[in-house]
């Protein structure tokens, strides 16, 4: 069934829910354009809709909001859509079990894994990791510098005693084949690839590459193809020395998680938190794919990597897992050349829920309206999702200021903070945004940072792994990941 019951004035979404037996059912409305009466006889056809489809309990349901519902004719200001996923926290369903996890631990013990007493730290971490894990589940641990070695091949966690003690014999060795550690890990989850659970790598490393193949490039289409065999891959770099770039791109290519590890007490933490996420992912293989009208010239997705082709785009996704918060940001260039109801496009999100084991789809249809009433226009503006906008937009830019840092041009790295600070203040009057507000003072105590860092390679090295790590987190919509530390 379908209705409409805006007058004149749709809203930005149309949102089509599909399960089931595939009911699809269109709804928009815009609350002050309803006469009296409207709002019952709403809710009464959309109760007469949910009650005709089987029930069906979707895990992950995106929010989807534009900047403005309305647009200028002949305007060619860009427009921004939010795409906000929140996961329920939840229990497990009576007679439902969590997805069985399917885990290999890709452990460093090159020669530098000697100082702080990093390699005792790594061994304790890891072993937490082996007394977590139950029978259902399944572990391999594979041990690397320019030797590979598989310490205890993938097979059911029934003798965690034993993979202990295999551990705790571990000692530092040589230099760092990373991928080819790395890949002996994904070969060992593939053995026993199973398709209802969770198959994961988790790859740890102190050092750079250098031995086997070390190009990050080629590495990264590794990590690529082993996600798409069905093998995510976490990375977790500790320390000063390793190549934060090359982490970051193995974890976004292999679809999870990167951490930056700058104390080595902190590894067990870091471990756990990992497993967390995986013993609560409720959904995996997820992808949003937009696909624009002709009305739409260009589209930038913001913070994920993405591919962009004949008039799609197309968006892998980390597994969700519950009590998550995640968001993405798009802009679009519009030709708003006609009056009247402009179709955008559509957005289709797809995942594999592991808790029935089912597929998921849902479809978002983006709408605007184009007018010449500037009043109208004004009035349909979403200041939230117009801040997130000039949000996305100030951390692509954040992100070449620790660029120009890293690259030695430290004067003009704190210039260009300056002058992005002054441009998000300008943007934000009339928004009066509290995230806006932050970021400009986020910036300003960056200047103080960036002075400090310069005074020693260590000091740099540990801003630039810091800075990156907030960014890449802060790319996806999760903030708020650091405190401010005394000095």
């Amino acid at each position: 069934c379908g209705f409409g019951l805006s007058s004149h004035l749709p809203l930005s979404t149309q949102v089509w829910v599909s399960g089931g037996e595939n009911i699809v059912m269109p709804f928009y409305m815009r609350a002050k354009n309803l006469k009296r009466g409207g709002w019952a006889l709403a809710l009464g056809l959309l109760m007469a809709a949910l009650a005709a489809a089987p029930a069906l309990a979707v895990s992950v349901t995106p929010k989807v909001e534009l900047d403005r519902d309305v647009v200028l004719l002949g305007d060619k200001r860009p427009v921004y859509v939010l795409v906000e996923f929140k996961v329920p926290e939840e229990k497990l369903r009576p007679g439902v079990k969590r997805p069985p996890v399917n885990l290999a631990l890709v452990l460093d013990r090159s020669g530098s894994m000697k100082a702080q007493g990093k390699m005792e730290y790594a061994k304790r971490a890891a072993k937490v990791v082996v007394g977590i894990l139950t029978p259902r589940d399944r572990l391999a641990v594979v041990e690397y510098d320019d030797r590979i070695n598989v310490l205890w091949p993938s097979s059911p966690v029934e003798a965690p005693k034993m993979i202990m003690r295999l551990i705790d014999g571990l000692t530092p060795r040589g230099s760092t084949n990373l991928a080819g550690g790395m890949m002996k890990g994904v070969a060992e989850v593939r053995k026993n690839l199973d398709l209802e659970g969770i198959n994961r790598v988790l790859l740890m490393s102190d050092g750079l590459a250098n031995q086997g193949i070390t190009r990050p490039s080629l590495i990264r289409q590794l990590a690529r193809k082993a996600r798409r065999q069905g093998v995510s891959i976490s990375t977790a770099g500790l320390g000063l020395k390793y190549n934060e770039d090359l982490m970051q791109a193995i974890a976004e290519g292999g679809g999870a998680n990167y951490y930056y590890i700058e104390n080595p007490t902190s590894m067990a933490r870091i471990f756990r938190q990992e497993l967390a996420t995986l013993y609560a992912t409720v959904g995996k293989s997820a992808k949003l794919v937009f696909t624009w009208n002709p009305a739409v010239g260009k589209v930038s997705v913001f913070g994920y990597p993405h591919e962009i082709k004949d008039g799609r785009a197309v968006i892998p996704l980390e597994n969700f897992y519950a009590g998550e918060k995640r968001s993405i940001v798009l802009r679009l260039e519009v030709n708003a050349d006609t009056p009247g109801v402009l179709g955008l496009g559509q957005l289709e999100l797809s995942y594999h829920d592991t808790r029935d084991n089912k597929p998921s789809h849902q479809v978002i249809e983006l709408k605007v309206q184009v007018s010449r009433d500037e009043k109208i226009i004004l009035a349909s503006i979403n200041k939230k999702v117009k801040a997130r906008g000039i949000l996305a937009e100030a951390d692509k830019r954040h992100t070449e200021v620790v660029r120009l840092f890293e690259k030695g041009k430290r004067k003009e790295a704190r210039l260009a903070a300056r002058e992005l600070a002054k441009r998000i203040e300008t943007q934000n009057k009339g928004l009066g945004n509290l995230a806006l507000k932050k970021k400009v003072e986020a910036l300003r105590l960056e200047r103080e940072v960036m002075r400090a860092a310069a005074a020693s390679p260590q000091r740099s090295a540990r801003y630039l792994k810091r800075s990156k790590q907030l960014l890449y987190n802060a790319r996806r919509g999760k903030r708020g990941k650091s405190m401010l530390r005394e000095g």
